[in-house]
């Protein structure tokens, strides 16, 4: 057992955690929430080095053993509700595999797409409610009478 410390995405750090988690003893899963991007150095650098790693969806997590009226919101609260689930769902847990470098680009395309759209929606807005300003009876030019 070891206190809770921070671990930077370093190759010593990450190094130092992989023995870490070695040196424990019988089964070792780790469990972590999927946070964007933020958790692949260290979910690869344990799936490289054989450790099996789950990452979750934080909405499971969040879902999960929700009893309280007022929600706790600190690492501590966070980190003892992933391990009551890990420990709940032990036999269930899918194994992280890293995504190829293929899937990790369309993802970014696809990002960037999503994007690109939002800021064209939002520039069609800005046009419209400029001409809309500028040239207040214009949709009465164009319209054809009944």
């Amino acid at each position: 057992m070891a206190e809770p410390f921070d671990v930077s995405h370093t190759e010593s750090d990450l190094y130092k955690l992989v023995q870490l988690i070695k040196s424990l003893s019988g089964e070792t899963k780790v469990v972590m929430e999927y946070t964007g991007a933020y958790y692949e150095p260290i979910a690869n650098a344990l799936h490289n080095q054989g450790i099996f790693v789950s990452v979750v969806n934080p909405l499971l997590i969040d879902d999960y053993g929700t009893k309280r009226v007022r929600k706790v919101k600190t690492d501590k609260q966070d980190s003892l509700k992933i391990a009551s689930f890990a420990i709940d769902k032990w036999l269930d847990l899918r194994e992280y595999i890293p995504a190829n470098d293929i899937r990790k680009t369309l993802k970014i395309l696809n990002r960037q797409y999503v994007q690109y759209n939002k800021i064209l929606v939002m520039q069609k807005n800005n046009l419209i409610s400029l001409l809309d300003s500028c040239f207040p009876n214009a949709n009465t030019l164009f319209t054809s009478p009944r």
